[in-house]
């Protein structure tokens, strides 16, 4: 089901776009909405317990969430992202990691 069904999106004057991993983005946000997707696969790939692979998504999905906002809150994605960060430690995230934290630059500073 879309995750923001029964809110009429044009009504609020800004583009959504679903990203690879089925999350929603503002279209500002797509790139980094897809490099999240992207991160987010990894991880899930990964040879992880289950619990750390759920703590990382669920991080990566607080901040995809965000992003569909007109007014994304910097504080939100900052505490998420000091989570998601610490998948760089996992085999084949780390550039990954690298990516994301640019495309976050302008919220992580």
């Amino acid at each position: 089901m879309d995750r923001f069904h029964g809110i009429k999106i044009e009504a609020t004057g800004q583009n959504i776009i679903t990203v690879g991993d089925g999350n929603q983005v503002d279209a500002r946000y797509g790139k980094i909405g897809a490099s999240l997707a992207s991160l987010r696969n990894a991880i899930v790939g990964a040879d992880l317990p289950e619990a750390d692979k759920l703590n990382y998504v669920a991080d990566i999905e607080t901040i995809q969430t965000q992003l569909a906002k007109p007014e994304p809150s910097v504080g939100i994605i900052r505490a998420a992202w000091a989570g998601v960060k610490g998948a760089a430690a996992i085999n084949g995230c780390a550039a990954l990691v690298v990516k994301v934290a640019g495309l976050l630059g302008v919220f992580l500073t």
